[in-house]
């Protein structure tokens, strides 16, 4: 309020000195610091920052008033007028300054707009500069006859220059010319790419090659304010800018005179401008040069002028430019990349304003991976977000519905990513490539991992001249090259989908893309790594775009997709809603490939834990294979989904699909020696859950003596570890000890690294059984380090898990709570976020904080395990996590809630056929102590009364 009071003040007191003096040029000084203080008291957020410069437009008002009021233009000294015409050229530039801002205020509806500190200290410097040299000149009027003064007029004329100019050594003929302009304000992530050019500045030229929006013409711009740049070149640093001027308006003689201007020389010939740059040590930056590299006329002798300025030993010339076609003498050529992703945050943070919650935060860096880190869309979508005061929700909704139209907030290259990418569009380099290249640049678009450079002919067999157009779009910075890939950022990506699909009448053309992913999706190779993503849109397109006849093939490819998802990159897809509509769906029996193409899908539910999700596939597919009497596929269906119930702890779920999948087959005669031996394994399984550990011995034995007459090793490998574990819970401890061994060796000879693992866990359970802990971890330890190079999180956080336990069983509560917050890493470093596994985990350290005797947090960390299941559906871990609650409860001297515990834990075991002495059969690392007892009074009918 004290500062508009303020600004109020002077305003009005420039206003009424205005009035009173009778001088044109004095009359318009007054005018124009008028017109600057308004503008800043009615728009500018820093007010604050004007301060220091209010006392001296006071003083500027006053002195203009006590050396005009009185006299008319005739009778001011020369050199005053001078020094008023001056100061009017600088004010106006100030004045245009700020009012750039408040039209960005007003187009963007912005709530206020702000000047940086750094323009506002030129400003206070200048006006400095001229009060100084006024001081002066009043000395000179009021105590002075001119005459008299012995010709030291001349020298007071030259300290005006001097001051004027901000230097003593120029000359009265110095020329006018453009300041340097200032440090960007928002400037991020850059420091070590600045600092780097600073370096090679002292030695070479630069150029700052990258895509339109990139941020080159900010680096530029830092690296022209860095303290050691300006001790070098002071202020003969320029910035020579052809941002808005065409490349078909560009000439050889344009091209000078643009520098001409800018650097002050009244000479738009090139000696002239050579003869000037030649005089002392220049910094010039030559902006967006792509586009008189691109010029209609005159690019050779530009290129050529370029040379000569670059040879002059005062000469450093920095070059932004989208084209890597640069002069050869101009050699430290330096890639911009996108902002790394902390300072790209930083970057859309400091518009647009978040909580910083690690969730909130998660969310943000989703948006801008969207964008690929692109300095400029990252700009516009803040301030779009900002501007209509949306929540995040909103944004990610309305960034979904419509991402070309938030990138869109106004006409120029800084406040539109189309416009800056059209600009490459319309070169002459692409046009001269022909209709083909703007063919090439859709297709490209459409596939968001990039064109493998290997594939380029397949994809393009009609293009003769494909990898000259890939090398002109790198060459332009539409593209660029990633591994052995043409690529493309996301912001250029989008522009070419959706504003080609809304100008080109002609459909795309994908038949060449097709016929080549179709036909290697039938190879099981490891390509798919690198190429999931183009494979997963072309086949979503394809479905969005077919009839009836074409979905046999479609669902085809999708299914060759998904095994070879399974087998080589493990991840979730898109393609679920694509293919098969919303899971509610009722399915119209197209074509038989569907039902294929559902059990699929459900393989890959049940390899990414899904289970859930995995046996609602299976039972659709089951359904869609006995529609068309499949007998073979449905009985598959049975059996996986029998493993999925058993995964999931529903043992009587499990044990009665597995008898109905042998009914079907014995009913149509297609039961073999394999099928069978392979059920026997999943129901000596669930015979263990069952308690009946006789059965499931026999079932056991049954199929490893099919398995051993075969020689199928990772079958032999598997009977044995649940033959070791049915003897283990049997008290047979040596019998289980041999059968652990055995499949240990057998996992190594044949590199079988699922079950190498998982017999190191076992025999790491016996040793420790035995008291030898140190065996026993070093054991667990080997596990781990063979699940992590497998890359499976499932595996190595479970070993993590065994290891915490071990740790806890030992009284190392510390050490086990490291151990565990190690599998929270070891999931994000993966990008793998399971239900299941976090709920694993946080069953784990209710373990070890009930052993370390901190019931409170034990309590709470089970209950949220307990939670979880509604979720996972883990009717294993839920029966589980309940008695240890009953445990606890006990523990606490509270009778009653134990009881209540004790009674859900004995429903839950009878709802899924669980034994209640066989809860920690699929996780014995879980184990409670012997102490902890409650479970068998309670299941004895022993627990204390109330």
């Amino acid at each position: 309020e004290n500062t508009l009071a303020v600004l109020s003040g002077v305003i009005a007191v420039l206003d009424t000195t205005k009035d009173l003096v009778p001088i044109d040029i004095a009359k318009g000084v007054l005018s124009t610091l008028s017109s600057i203080l308004t503008t800043v008291k009615n728009t500018m957020q820093n007010k604050d920052d004007f301060v220091e410069v209010l006392g001296r437009c006071r003083k500027m008002s006053s002195f203009i008033e006590r050396t005009t009021c009185g006299k008319s233009e005739g009778d001011i000294d020369p050199t005053l007028v001078r020094a008023l015409s001056e100061l009017n050229s600088f004010l106006a530039g100030i004045e245009n300054t700020v009012k750039k801002k408040e039209q960005r205020k007003l187009h963007y509806r912005l709530i206020s707009a702000s000047v940086d500190r750094e323009s506002i200290a030129n400003f206070k410097e200048q006006l400095d500069s001229f009060l100084q040299m006024w001081d002066l000149e009043l000395a000179v009027h009021a105590d002075m006859i001119l005459s008299k003064v012995d010709g030291k007029i001349d020298k007071v004329s030259m300290g005006v220059e001097q001051i004027l100019r901000g230097t003593v050594e120029m000359k009265l003929d110095e020329p006018d010319r453009e300041p340097p302009p200032g440090r960007p304000s928002m400037f991020f992530g850059r420091d070590n790419l600045v600092r780097d050019a600073v370096e090679s500045l002292s030695r070479q030229h630069v150029v700052l090659v990258g895509p339109g929006g990139i941020g080159k013409t900010c680096i530029a711009k830092a690296i022209m304010n860095e303290d050691s740049i300006i001790a070098k070149f002071q202020g003969r640093r320029f910035f020579v800018s052809f941002d808005n001027i065409d490349a078909s308006q560009i000439t050889f003689d344009t091209f000078n005179q643009r520098i001409a201007d800018v650097v002050g020389v009244k000479s738009a010939r090139l000696g002239a401008i050579r003869a000037y740059l030649a005089d002392k040590s220049v910094l010039i930056v030559l902006d967006n040069a792509e586009t008189f590299q691109d010029a209609a006329s005159g690019s050779d002798r530009i290129a050529e002028a370029i040379d000569e300025l670059g040879a002059l030993p005062s000469v450093r010339i920095i070059l932004t430019t989208r084209n890597r076609r640069v002069s050869t003498n101009l050699s430290r050529i330096v890639d911009v990349p996108a902002l790394n992703p902390s300072a790209a945050r930083e970057a859309f943070t400091k518009i647009y304003r978040i909580d910083g919650s690690p969730a909130i935060v998660a969310i943000v860096d989703d948006l801008l991976k969207d964008l690929d880190f692109h300095a400029l869309s990252i700009n516009l979508l803040a301030h779009v977000a900002t501007e209509n005061q949306w929540t995040l929700d909103r944004l990610k909704s309305e960034w979904k519905k419509q991402q070309t139209d938030l990138l869109e907030v106004g006409g120029g290259k800084l406040q539109s990513v189309s416009v800056t990418i059209e600009l490459s569009l319309a070169s002459s380099s692409i046009k001269q490539l022909g209709n083909d290249a703007r063919d090439v640049m859709r297709i490209a678009a459409f596939l968001p991992q990039g064109i493998n450079e290997e594939n380029l002919e397949h994809l393009f067999p009609t293009i003769r001249n494909i990898r000259s157009i890939m090398d002109a779009f790198c060459r332009l910075s539409l593209m660029y090259r990633k591994t052995e890939a043409y690529t493309m950022l996301s912001p250029i990506r989008i522009h070419i989908s959706n504003g080609h699909r809304a100008r080109d009448t002609l459909p795309l053309d994908l038949t060449h893309v097709r016929n080549h992913y179709y036909a290697q999706l039938k190879d099981d190779g490891a390509w798919i790594i690198t190429e999931d993503a183009n494979v997963e849109r072309l086949i979503a397109y394809d479905c969005s775009q077919a009839t009836a006849e074409d979905m046999a093939s479609i669902h085809q490819a999708c299914s060759q997709f998904l095994w070879l998802l399974v087998l080589h990159k493990l991840r979730p897809t898109s393609l679920r809603t694509a293919i098969l509509g919303e899971p509610d769906r009722t399915f119209h029996l197209v074509d038989r490939k569907v039902s294929v193409c559902v059990f699929h899908f459900g393989r890959l539910a049940a390899a990414l834990s899904d289970y859930r999700e995995a046996i609602n596939l299976f039972i659709t597919a089951k359904r869609l294979f006995a529609h068309y009497q499949e007998h073979e596929n449905t009985a598959r269906c049975l059996e996986r989904i029998a493993e999925q119930y058993s995964f999931l702890g529903h043992v009587s779920a499990a044990e009665q699909t597995l008898q109905e999948a042998l009914i079907l087959r014995r009913g149509y005669h297609i039961l073999n020696p394999y099928d069978e031996a392979q059920i026997n394994l999943r129901l000596g399984e669930a015979m263990m859950y069952k308690g009946q550990l006789q059965e499931a011995l026999t079932l056991l034995t049954s199929a490893r003596e099919y398995f051993d007459s075969t020689g199928d090793a990772s079958n032999i490998a598997c009977a044995a570890g649940r033959q070791g574990k049915a003897e283990w819970l049997s008290g047979n401890y040596a019998a289980a000890r041999q059968h652990f061994e055995t499949r240990c060796s057998l996992a190594t000879r044949t590199n079988d690294n699922f079950h190498h693992v998982w017999s190191l866990a076992q025999l790491a359970r016996a040793e420790a059984r035995d008291g030898n802990y140190i065996e026993a971890d070093k054991l667990l330890a080997e596990a781990f380090t063979l699940a992590s190079k497998g890359n499976d999180v499932d595996d190595t956080c479970a070993m993590l898990w065994e290891q915490a336990a071990l740790a806890s069983d030992q009284g190392h509560f510390d050490y086990a709570r490291d151990i565990l917050t190690r599998t929270f890493v070891e999931m994000t470093t993966h990008g793998w976020q399971s239900a299941n596994t976090i709920a694993m985990t946080n069953d784990c350290f209710a373990r070890n904080e009930l052993f370390a005797g901190d019931y409170k947090k034990a309590r709470e960390l089970f209950a949220m395990a307990v939670d979880s299941c509604d979720e996972t559906f883990d009717l294993e871990l839920q029966p589980r996590s309940t008695r240890a609650l009953g445990e606890i409860a006990l523990l606490e001297g509270d009778i009653v809630g134990a009881r209540k515990w004790f009674t859900n834990t004995k429903s839950l075991c009878d709802d899924t056929g669980i034994h209640p002495d066989c809860l920690y059969v699929g996780n014995p690392h879980t184990r409670l102590k012997e102490e902890h007892n409650g479970w068998k009074l309670f299941l004895e009918g022993c627990l204390p009364s109330a």
